[in-house]
């Protein structure tokens, strides 16, 4: 149980810092590909943007919750519970795709649809972001692309990287919570 949480602990943590946009070149060296970089940094801003906001909501909620009389309390959970299970009954994609961490992609060796968790498995398989397809096993990186071989890359090829990456990420996280605030302020 330990290993499992420090495993996503680690892929999630890998994931945020946006290990999995890494690329090897045709000299083995591991360099960023600032498109996959791009697009990983908008994802990480409207999660942050998404989960602050939700944040917030939970704490209205709970308030609410705190001082409604059992009928309304009774209410309150059978409308989340049908509207849960309606969504889960008719978009059943829909929390893999909003949630953070989680993706839905096509195993690119089965052809099933999957949904990808943090699930590190080594550090030459991905860069930390790798995921078993459970139905064939084959490895797939964060991106649905199918991994074949190991990566051997040092971690000294990747500690420069890592201080590439930082500040970007934390700008966007950042921003994300500094346009949550103008959003809740506002509305």
């Amino acid at each position: 149980m330990f290993g499992l949480l420090i495993g996503y602990g680690l892929g999630f943590w890998a994931w945020v810092m946006g290990f999995h946009c890494l690329v090897l070149d045709s000299n083995g060296s591991p360099r960023l590909s600032t498109r996959k970089f791009f697009k990983h940094l908008f994802k990480l801003f409207l999660w942050t943007v998404e989960i602050a906001l939700l944040y917030q909501l939970l704490v209205m909620y709970r308030g609410w919750i705190l001082q409604a009389k059992p009928p309304e309390i009774a209410m309150a959970f059978l409308v989340k519970s049908v509207l849960f299970l309606y969504i889960r009954a008719f978009w059943p994609e829909v929390f893999p795709e909003i949630l953070p961490g989680l993706h839905v992609y096509f195993c690119p060796q089965c052809y099933r649809r999957q949904t990808f968790r943090f699930l590190p498995v080594s550090l030459k398989y991905g860069f930390f972001v790798t995921y078993l397809c459970r139905y064939c096993s084959c490895l797939v990186n964060a991106w649905g692309e199918q991994v074949f071989y190991p990566m051997g890359v040092s971690t000294k090829k990747i500690v420069p990287l890592l201080m590439k990456l930082l500040p970007p990420v934390l700008a966007v996280l950042a921003a994300g919570f500094w346009i949550f605030n103008i959003l809740w302020n506002v509305f």
